[in-house]
């Protein structure tokens, strides 16, 4: 696979943790960029990265960046990402990967005008245990996918200008845990989410704070989705088979599983490392590039386009939206 340059932008929790996590024996991390060039150049520093930048736009216009990578809060991710693709870069950015449908569709448009790949960095997607539980399901003869339902709460405690409670930041439980609840559900069905009824509960900062799901597919599976920043849920999916089905706990990471047969006896399915997610992502990334080939992009329209359907039932936009 070649080796391509990557620059991050938004150097905050997340974007540390994909610098401890990249996998620099396959790929280089060549740059980093903020708004301030202290802080890149602190980054750039601790990381080990040759290169920093004290603007986007002065990193988009390197000619030796191949991709970037954005970890900003996703109210930023549409005019970031729209600068990286104008400037000829290929994207991997962090979930959720714009507001709403019409933001994505303009820039998936865009990325295959330029022929370049724009992915989202949803872990679910890169995780070996999900091929490997669908490759199970299908040895071991489990017959057809009936229902799914996934489980996502946390408990927020209340701050006003805490990033998931505020409005201006596109916060609210939805576009944070909720995508990787819908990724979930999407990653094991063979056609796509259609959304069949959802509610929501406000916060009193006017973020959505509780909601849950009912969806279908046009293959008969039914699936249930609940979410919470309000209590504490598990991050819990379960599959159902008509011969079995698989629960998977912390999914959003998840590099094991448990089986349970109709009989109710258990086996444990484990496939790949929970702690190299953020590489899994990057080599993906790499290959897509590579091949031309974007696996996921499927599923992250699918995704946008329930949040974007959920919150048009809701009445629900935000305000710089």
């Amino acid at each position: 696979m070649p080796n391509y340059n990557w620059a991050i932008v938004g150097l905050g929790r997340i974007a540390t943790t994909f610098a401890n996590f990249f996998p620099r024996t396959d790929q280089t991390l060549y740059a980093a960029a903020a708004r301030d060039l202290t802080r890149a150049q602190t980054f750039a520093a601790a990381h080990d990265i040759p290169h920093a930048y004290g603007s986007y736009a002065e990193m988009f216009a390197d000619p030796n960046v191949d991709v970037v990578y954005i970890a900003t809060p996703h109210p930023f991710h549409y005019a970031q990402i729209k600068a990286a693709l104008l400037a000829g870069k290929h994207v991997l950015a962090e979930k959720s990967i714009t507001m709403n449908s019409t933001q994505l569709d303009e820039l998936v448009t865009l990325a295959a005008s330029k022929q370049l790949i724009l992915m989202e960095a949803q872990t679910i997607y890169h995780m070996p245990l999900y091929p490997a539980l669908q490759e199970f399901a299908a040895t071991n003869q489990l017959g057809q996918l009936k229902t799914i339902q996934v489980t996502f709460g946390s408990s927020v405690p209340f701050a006003p200008d805490d990033r998931l409670l505020n409005p201006n930041l596109g916060g609210g439980a939805l576009l944070d845990i909720g995508v990787y609840a819908l990724s979930f559900a999407r990653r094991f069905v063979a056609s796509n989410l259609e959304l069949v009824a959802t509610q929501m509960t406000e916060t009193s900062t006017g973020v959505d704070g509780q909601s849950s799901f009912l969806l279908r597919t046009a293959d008969g599976v039914q699936i249930t989705v609940a979410l919470n920043l309000q209590a504490k849920m598990p991050k819990q999916g379960l599959v159902a088979y008509t011969n079995g089905f698989f629960t998977v706990d912390q999914y959003p990471r998840a590099d094991v599983a448990t089986f349970t047969t109709p009989a109710l006896t258990s086996s444990t399915i484990t496939a790949g490392d929970r702690t190299t997610a953020l590489a899994n992502e990057v080599r993906d990334m790499a290959a897509a590039i590579t091949s031309g080939a974007n696996p996921t992009l499927a599923w992250t329209q699918n995704v946008m386009a329930i949040m974007t359907a959920a919150r048009e039932q809701w009445q629900f936009k935000f305000p710089n939206e």
